[in-house]
This record gives C-alpha cells, sequence and structure tokens, in this order.
C-alpha cells in the first residue's frame, strides 16, 4: 500500500512529526523515511504509602517520571543511519550527547489541530531494519524524554484543576 501525503500528514492523515536538535537542526518524519507509526507512552512512577492512622488505609499517588517512545519507518533513504553515525562521532569525537525536539502536529476528527511538543527527547535503541528478499526494510528509533507540553489550548475537560503553582 503506497504512503499518502495528505497537507504533508502521512500516517493516515492525522499527524505530522518535525525533529529539531539544540544545534539548529530541523528536519520532518518524510527527510528521515516514510513514517509508520509514532508511539508515546507516559512514564509514571505509582507510589503507595500505608498510614498507620485511619485505619492504615493506603494512599496512592501516580507521579510524571518522563515518557518514552518509538517512531517506525519504511527506509527510503540512509538517515536513520547517518543520524546515529553523527551521534556517535559527536559523542567519540567531541564528548557531546546533543538533545532532540519531537513537534508533533495531530489534526482531530472534528477538524481541530493540537501540537504537542517533546523537548530534550534522546535517541536510543536504533533498529537499522532487516534486509531480506523483495520486503521493505523497517526501521525504528526509540526515544525518551522528561515531558509533553501543549501548544494548543488545553483540554477544559479538567477546567478547574490549575496548571501552575499559586505561589
Amino acid at each position: 500500500m503506497a504512503n499518502i501525503l495528505v497537507n504533508g500528514l502521512n500516517i493516515g492523515t492525522d499527524i505530522s512529526v518535525t525533529i529539531s536538535d539544540n544545534y539548529g537542526d530541523v528536519f520532518t518524519d518524510a527527510d528521515i523515511g516514510n513514517m509508520m507509526s509514532f508511539n508515546v507512552s507516559m512514564d509514571m512512577h505509582m507510589l503507595k504509602v500505608t498510614p498507620i492512622t485511619n485505619g492504615g488505609k493506603p494512599i496512592y499517588r501516580s507521579i510524571p517520571n518522563g515518557l518514552s517512545g518509538t517512531m517506525e519507518y519504511v527506509r527510503v533513504n540512509g538517515n536513520i543511519t547517518s543520524i546515529f553515525t553523527a551521534l556517535y562521532a559527536a559523542f567519540y569525537n567531541a564528548g557531546l550527547l546533543p538533545t532532540f525536539t519531537i513537534t508533533v502536529t495531530v489534526i482531530n476528527r472534528n477538524g481541530t489541530t493540537d501540537e504537542y511538543i517533546f523537548p530534550e527527547v534522546v535517541f536510543h535503541t536504533p533498529d537499522f531494519g532487516r534486509f531480506d528478499g523483495i520486503s521493505e526494510v523497517r526501521q525504528k528509533i526509540d526515544f525518551s524524554g522528561p515531558e509533553i507540553l501543549s501548544t494548543t489550548n488545553l483540554a477544559s475537560i479538567l477546567s478547574g484543576m490549575p496548571t501552575t503553582s499559586a505561589a
């Protein structure tokens, strides 16, 4: 099945990804290959306290602890391998550990657009793909980062919850 591009969006028609590093380089998901999937999971630290008061009823808290995800591509060029070749050279030759910012734009079913930013992301565990027969080569980049930010209006579903401290 061909990868159909609609308004620069290429996973279905729902998402577009732009990546930048902390040295001014900017590239889109299309510069890397044909993006087939983008997956992000929030990492949460579960805290459980069992007090000796109140009958010992446990108290649970889920504390944000970063995020992790995977971008999967069909290889159309050598750019994924080149990214990691450059990252290795930056570390081994100059001691640098670059970070990236991933900006994701999502078109919702109701026609609105949301934008999410994942700052200070690091790439790791690349899979350069399996080359065999006449099948397409699938490549993956795993990433981890500290947080997700939204540049669009926050959902009014939690309109009573403060998003900044009252200091």
